[in-house]
């Protein structure tokens, strides 16, 4: 019905006959096109419009079924980038041959064991897109699977998230990325597109340079960016630690009740080393008191006057961190010294939890004990 052009925002907008209501965001990525580009180049990574930074939200309230809410743009920097074509793997490779072979009425090979397996192990292309700051440092790496054509991808202008490793179904994913972490500053920044295959990796595209710039309205400003930086970056290595300690802690959980339940149903066992694996227990009780306090049954208002566990310091340095443009706040550096004061003892005591549990487990092996998580089998 109508087409428009929002030309500062190089948008196009499209209305239908049904009512219907389009935009194609930025579309000047198009104007870098050309038939010339598409037949020779093999990638293409196209200039990146500046990131604007703000805080998204994600909800309205109180608006029942009078709000209306089209989907925004990706946050942040969007990459636009070309693939001619993605190498094929020896699985599609060894299908098209076989293919052909039956189009012809010709005999298909029986592929050998070390062919299949050389298949099963090889990782699909996949692309690198490398951020650097202005200093030439690499801020964040983003992974996406490698297919032909025009495609986006964004870099939500946030650190790459420091916490623990996650797997799903404890399977590698080499598309997998971190997730995000802290917010990036505001300025210069570049984007390289490598593709990995066959165990190497080379530059396809850049580095291209674009700019972060925080949308002007903010009320309360950092005086000091690169002091907010250097703040987030030290509350980025806490965040990395924490969560270490709270999977090593998981774990040592773990190998207390199984050694527990171990020496329960050991003939031999005595009295001494079953107390032992309760004095374990109860330690292990004390620290998780410490990082995480009282349970609350319903809210965490009715849990009586107590000491304020580590584990709500540290989500309140990080929701502010989040929800907020303005500089560090002095609650937010508080609770960033407790932390760096407090932790270091607790993780001095999961050492020596874990080094006595090392001792009980030495006498399961002695007993010829049933396995438990983290014993190596033995003779």
């Amino acid at each position: 019905r109508d087409i428009v052009i929002q030309e500062r925002e190089k948008d196009l907008a499209i209305s239908t006959f049904g009512r219907g209501f389009y935009v194609l965001d930025d579309y000047s990525a198009l104007r870098d096109l050309t038939a010339d580009k598409l037949e020779n180049e093999n990638a293409l990574l196209f200039p990146v419009r500046d990131a604007l930074m703000y805080i998204q939200r994600g909800s309205r309230y109180a608006g029942g079924s009078t709000v209306y809410r089209a989907k925004n743009p990706d946050f942040g920097a969007i990459f636009t980038y070309y693939i001619k074509e993605v190498p094929k793997s020896l699985k599609s490779k060894r299908l098209k041959n076989e293919k052909e072979l039956f189009k012809n009425g010709e005999p298909i090979p029986q592929p050998t064991k070390e062919e299949i397996d050389l298949e099963k192990n090889e990782t699909s292309p996949y692309l690198i897109f490398t951020i650097k700051d202005e200093s030439g440092t690499i801020v964040r790496q983003i992974f996406k699977s490698a297919s032909k054509g025009i495609h986006r991808i964004n870099w939500d202008l946030k650190y790459k998230n420091p916490g623990s490793v996650s797997l799903k179904k404890d399977k590698f994913d080499p598309s997998k990325n971190g997730g995000s972490g802290l917010p990036a500053i505001p300025g210069k920044y570049t984007v390289e597109m490598s593709l990995f295959i066959n165990g190497e990796d080379s530059l396809l595209a850049g580095p291209v340079e674009f700019k972060a710039k925080v949308l002007n309205n903010s009320s309360l400003p950092p005086t000091d960016r690169k002091e907010l930086d250097a703040f987030y970056k030290d509350v980025a290595n806490l965040w990395r630690v924490m969560d270490a300690g709270d999977d090593y802690f998981d774990e040592l959980v773990k190998r207390t009740a199984y050694v527990r339940q171990a020496l329960q149903q050991t003939f031999g066992a005595t009295l001494e080393m079953k107390n032992k694996a309760q004095k374990l227990k109860e330690k292990l009780d004390a620290i998780a008191f410490k990082f995480e306090g009282t349970p609350a049954k319903a809210s965490w208002e009715e849990v009586p006057p107590e000491q304020m566990p580590l584990s709500y310091r540290f989500q309140n340095i990080i929701w502010a961190s989040w929800n907020s443009t303005a500089g560090p706040t002095a609650t937010q550096k508080m609770n960033y010294e407790i932390l760096m004061e407090e932790l270091p003892s607790m993780l001095e005591k999961l050492i020596t939890i874990d080094g006595e549990l090392k001792i009980l487990e030495a006498e399961l092996d002695k007993l010829g004990a049933a396995h438990t998580p983290g014993r190596v089998p033995k003779f």
